[in-house]
């Protein structure tokens, strides 16, 4: 009888200790913290003559693969990755949205500059898609690669008034997540002057009665 007491009191301790070490192994896994980031270039300020119309900047379309938060990345030819741990604070298109609003509203070329279509009148329509943007791996050292197209429509005829594709390339200063980030902003920055001129160049002689 105190035999089987004493391998009882055995059985007994060591089913403890496995309950009590397999609760000591359901810890959380720890994980690395995802890293948010913001297109926030310097807006450019690119004067023009005042004209007697006003600007729609419509909200930009972007093609599906960077209709996202996540940020895109190339490291193999024709393969199209995401960062696991590092994402946009918003989809590249909604951020660049504002910023396109506050470049044209500071060339003081329009008599308004606005945001959405509603009951307020409006002479051009600007419509932009975002075609591109990716860090790309294949080259040393890598480089941001933001491509988008834009187009002007006249308002009162629905005619095209002009399209143009912009390309730009920009390196990055190291070849992380971050130095994307970086060279994505300087990029923008580019972009932003690039499309003010662009409007401008094409609604010097616009009118309105």
């Amino acid at each position: 009888m105190q035999k089987f007491n004493n391998r009882l009191a055995l059985g007994l301790f060591i089913a403890c200790n496995t309950i009590l070490l397999a609760g000591c192994s359901l810890k959380p896994v720890a994980t690395s913290p995802t890293q948010m980031y913001v297109l926030n270039p310097t807006i450019p300020t690119i004067t023009a003559k005042p004209i007697k119309a006003a600007l729609l900047v419509e909200i930009p379309k972007s093609t599906q693969a960077f209709d996202t938060m996540q940020m895109a990345y190339v490291n193999k030819p024709y393969q199209l990755t995401y960062f696991s741990y590092n994402q946009w604070a918003d989809t590249p298109a909604q951020m660049l949205h504002p910023l396109l609003i506050q470049a044209l509203q500071n060339t003081g070329h329009f008599h308004a500059v606005i945001a959405t279509a509603n009951s307020t009148q409006y002479d051009v329509t600007l419509n932009t898609r975002l075609l591109q943007l990716q860090q790309v791996f294949l080259h040393h050292p890598s480089q941001i690669q933001l491509n988008l197209r834009a187009q002007l429509i006249n308002n009162a005829t629905h005619h095209v008034i002009a399209t143009q594709q912009f390309n730009i390339t920009e390196p990055a200063p190291q070849d992380t997540p971050y130095g994307g980030v970086i060279a994505a902003n300087k990029a923008t920055e580019k972009l932003l002057q690039q499309i003010t001129q662009f409007v401008l160049d094409h609604t010097q002689q616009i009118t309105t009665q």
